[in-house]
């Protein structure tokens, strides 16, 4: 096995996960749309939808990052235990 055999798994994984986030959230905002009386075409919707996956992961990211630097992976928390 190659040593980027696991980087390109995860890479995969990742578009995978967020083009099925995506693909959701686009059906449930076009869905909405409609419900309420707003309908709005696939494309709008597709749009709006890519704007929030992308503010969100963002935000997941960084949240991971400010955790990963606030407590390092060896340090020890008296809250977290061993």
């Amino acid at each position: 096995m190659s040593a980027t055999a696991p980087r390109t798994s995860r890479a995969r994984r990742e578009a995978v996960s967020l083009t099925a986030w995506w693909a959701a959230l686009t059906l449930t905002l076009w869905l909405l749309g409609h419900a309420t009386g707003n309908p709005a075409g696939l494309a709008p919707s597709a749009a709006s939808t890519a704007v929030l996956v992308a503010l969100g992961e963002t935000g997941d990211r960084a949240r991971r990052r400010w955790k990963a630097r606030r407590h390092p992976p060896g340090e020890v928390h008296a809250s977290t235990g061993p």
